[in-house]
C-alpha cells in the first residue's frame, strides 16, 4: 500500500484533458492542503515570439539628507525606484521585466548609510504583489531570513514593511540568496573535477552566457540515460539548490552512486536562463518569454539549444532514456507527474520513487499532482520525445535550506534504485 504521507489526488483519466485549461503544470500558487492549485499563467504566456523587455537601470540613489544608499549594481539586483518618504521611512518600488507577467516579483539591492540607523522600507510592486519572505546578508554569500518581527507583509495591499539597521557596511536584501550564473558556473566547474563527471558549452543565452551540460557517467559508451535541467525561472532558488544536491548525490563516490553510473549516464543543464537571473527578472528570459512555455515551438535560444542537445539520443537506435526532470520552485513542495493514463517507461517507475522517498523521510509529505499533456513545459516535451518519464520537481520557496537538501539528496537515492532494478531496455 502506498505510504499515507504520498498524497496523490484522484484523477480518472478521462478529466486529464477537460482540467487542463484550469490546472497548472509548473510553477504554481496554492495551499498545501487546500484545492490543487489554479492556473495563473497571465494572457499569453504560451506566445513565446520575442516580446519587448525593459532592461534594469543599474544605478546608485543616494538620499544625502538622510546619508542612506541604495544600489542595484550587482548581478541580480532588482530595485527600479527608491525614494524617501518621511523621516525614516523609504519607498522600495520593483517592476518586472515585462508584462503581463506570473506573480514572482524578484527583488535584490544594497543599502548603507552615513552612520548607524534604523529605516523603515515599504516594498511596492508595479505588477505585481509581494511574495518572498527577504533575505538578508553583510556579505552577499552567507544569508538569513529577516526577523518576523521586522517583516511587516500586508496581503490586502500586495505590499511589505521591513525594519532594517544599516550602517557604513552594506547591507543585502533579497527575495531570496542571490545563486547568479557565475555561482552556478562555479559550482559546475567543481563537479566537473570529479574524474566521471565532464562539462561542455552546448551553446549560448540570447546575451551570449554559456549554457553548460554536465555529463555524469561511468558508462562508456552509454546507452540508458536519464536527463535534467533547472532554473528556467530566474526567481527559483530553492529548485536550483535541490537540481545541486540531486546531481552531487548522482556523482558522489558512494557504491549506489558508482553502481548506477556504471549503467546510466546522467545529461544535466542546471542552469537554462542565466541572462534572467543575472538580470533580475520576475519569470523571463531577455527574450520577453517564459521559458517553460516554450517546448513546443522553441522561438528562444536557450530551448532550442537545451532541446538540441537531448535530441540525439532520439535518432541513436541504442540509447534509450529513462527520467527526466525539471527543477523549479512555488509555495510548497510538490512532484508535477504525467497522468497514469499516459503509458510512460519504464511502467510505474514514479510511484515507486515517490513511495521510497515517502517512506524513507517520515516527517515529509509527498505530494504527487497528475498532470496530461496539453501545456506546452518541458516534461510533457521530455514524455513526448522519448516515451520516458517525466517530473517537474517543484521545491517550497521558504523551505528550511538544509531540509532542500536532505529531500533532494533521498529523492536521487531512491531514483538510482528504483532505476537499477529496471532490466536493460536493451
Amino acid at each position: 500500500m502506498p505510504d499515507s504521507r504520498f498524497r496523490r489526488p484522484f484523477l480518472p483519466p478521462a478529466c486529464g484533458a477537460l482540467l487542463l485549461g484550469l490546472l497548472l503544470t509548473a510553477c504554481g500558487p496554492g495551499t498545501p492542503e487546500g484545492p490543487l492549485p489554479q492556473a495563473y499563467d497571465p494572457p499569453g504566456a504560451v506566445v513565446t515570439m520575442d516580446k519587448p523587455i525593459t532592461r534594469p537601470h543599474r544605478r546608485t540613489i543616494g538620499m544625502r539628507s538622510a546619508g542612506v544608499y541604495a544600489s542595484n549594481e550587482f548581478a541580480g539586483g532588482r530595485l527600479d525606484d527608491f525614494f524617501r518618504t518621511s523621516d525614516s521611512l523609504y519607498t522600495a518600488v520593483i517592476r518586472p521585466e515585462n508584462a503581463p507577467i506570473n506573480n514572482s516579483p524578484w527583488y535584490a539591492f544594497q543599502l548603507w548609510a552615513d552612520r548607524p540607523q534604523t529605516i523603515y522600507v515599504e516594498m511596492t510592486y508595479v505588477d505585481g504583489t509581494h511574495r518572498y519572505v527577504p533575505k538578508l546578508s553583510r556579505d552577499g554569500h552567507r544569508w538569513r531570513p529577516i526577523d518576523p518581527a521586522a517583516y511587516r507583509p500586508d496581503t490586502s495591499a500586495g505590499t511589505a514593511r521591513l525594519r532594517l539597521d544599516v550602517g557604513p557596511d552594506t547591507l543585502w536584501v533579497s527575495a531570496q540568496e542571490l545563486l547568479t550564473s557565475d555561482d552556478v558556473d562555479a559550482w559546475t566547474a567543481r563537479l566537473a573535477e570529479r574524474p566521471w563527471v565532464t562539462r561542455d558549452v552546448i551553446g549560448t543565452s540570447r546575451q551570449g552566457r554559456p549554457l553548460y551540460r554536465l555529463t555524469i557517467t561511468e558508462a562508456w559508451p552509454a546507452t540508458d540515460f536519464v536527463l535534467v535541467i533547472g532554473r528556467q525561472h530566474p526567481p527559483e532558488v530553492t529548485g536550483s539548490l535541490a537540481v545541486q544536491t540531486f546531481l552531487e548525490t548522482l556523482a558522489d563516490d558512494t557504491d549506489l552512486a558508482r553502481r548506477f553510473r556504471r549503467r546510466f549516464a546522467v545529461l544535466a543543464v542546471p542552469l537554462v536562463n542565466p541572462d534572467g537571473v543575472d538580470e533580475g527578472h520576475w519569470r523571463h528570459n531577455t527574450g520577453g518569454v517564459d521559458l517553460n512555455r516554450d517546448w513546443l515551438d522553441f522561438n528562444q535560444p536557450e530551448t532550442r539549444q537545451v532541446r538540441d542537445a537531448f535530441l540525439p539520443l532520439r535518432e541513436d537506435p541504442d540509447a534509450t532514456v529513462y527520467f527526466a526532470v525539471d527543477f523549479h520552485s512555488t509555495q510548497y513542495d510538490v512532484f508535477y507527474t504525467l497522468d497514469r493514463s499516459l503509458e510512460a517507461f519504464p511502467d510505474g517507475l514514479v510511484d515507486r520513487w515517490l513511495e521510497t522517498i515517502a517512506a524513507r523521510l517520515p516527517t515529509y509529505t509527498v505530494r504527487d499532482e497528475p498532470f496530461g499533456l496539453g501545456s506546452p513545459v518541458s516534461k510533457n516535451w521530455f514524455y513526448e520525445t522519448f516515451g520516458a518519464t517525466a517530473v517537474t520537481y517543484e521545491v517550497g520557496d521558504e523551505n528550511d535550506r538544509d531540509r532542500i537538501r536532505s529531500v533532494a539528496r533521498t529523492a536521487a537515492e531512491a531514483l538510482m534504485e528504483r532505476l537499477l532494478e529496471v532490466p536493460d531496455a536493451s
